[in-house]
């Protein structure tokens, strides 16, 4: 679902390994358990591809974009966002806080969401803030438009938290995230201005509207830190510790 429909891609490989939970960790449900971290790795390469065409990565997307919807997403997004189009990271700040923005999309099932994400990255201490988020959404026939712009809103925002902030961690005997005081999570204060944006498909079926702007959300974030850095993270949460180890490695 990271590329399939998204772009006309002639040569496909995908590859997947079932891990053992039995006796080794207990499942239990989680919003978009993947569909993060497809998003956050496809999506940048999408990204790479653009700057090595020397391509706005708006622009390059919609060359290559596979689906009348996917594009309608794309769109939605980034006309509510007023997108400028540039080659992303040509032009980093030289300041300790720098600017960047980036463009995402992403799917859970089979709705089609797209992102726009604004935010900024403090070189000294390694925190990335994200700023302003803009989201759209095709579910087809959207029966109640207000309620689907909740959905957009609380999705971006949990996605923000678990991109930037939230890490179960484990020691050898087990997991050591064990309350709600100590697990990073984003908090009020922190959370960005979220634009939600129906795409109303009046002649589809309605389908999902719970997860799909999720992993555009992270992917869109991630971009933005390259546009804003030049430099890329192959690692979420993006955490200080890993912001400053990136940017030290470019240096």
């Amino acid at each position: 679902m990271s590329t399939g429909s998204m772009y006309q891609v002639g040569d496909r490989r995908v590859v997947s390994h079932m891990v053992p939970m039995v006796g080794l960790l207990k499942g239990a449900p989680l919003r978009s358990p993947l569909d993060l971290s497809f998003a956050f790795a496809s999506e940048q390469t999408i990204d790479e591809l653009a700057v090595a065409a020397k391509m706005d990565p708006l622009e390059f997307r919609r060359k290559n974009i596979g689906d009348a919807r996917w594009l309608g997403v794309l769109n939605a997004a980034t006309q509510a966002a007023a997108w400028t189009p540039k080659v992303s990271g040509t032009s980093p700040g030289g300041g300790a806080v720098v600017s960047g923005r980036g463009i995402g999309l992403g799917t859970h099932h089979v709705s089609y969401g797209a992102a726009v994400a604004d935010i900024e990255v403090n070189k000294r201490t390694g925190v990335i803030v994200a700023k302003r988020l803009f989201g759209a959404l095709d579910a087809g026939q959207i029966v109640n438009p207000a309620a689907v712009e909740a959905q957009i809103m609380g999705q971006m925002i949990q996605a923000t938290s678990r991109t930037l902030k939230e890490e179960v961690l484990f020691d050898k005997e087990g997991v050591t995230s064990l309350d709600w005081m100590s697990y990073p999570m984003l908090r009020f204060g922190e959370h960005p201005e979220v634009m939600p944006i129906v795409v109303q498909r009046l002649d589809e079926p309605s389908s999902g509207a719970g997860e799909e702007v999720m992993g555009a959300t992270t992917a869109a974030i991630a971009n933005a830190f390259y546009d804003a850095t030049g430099v890329r993270l192959r690692q979420f949460p993006m955490t200080p510790d890993r912001v400053k180890a990136a940017l030290a490695a470019r240096t």
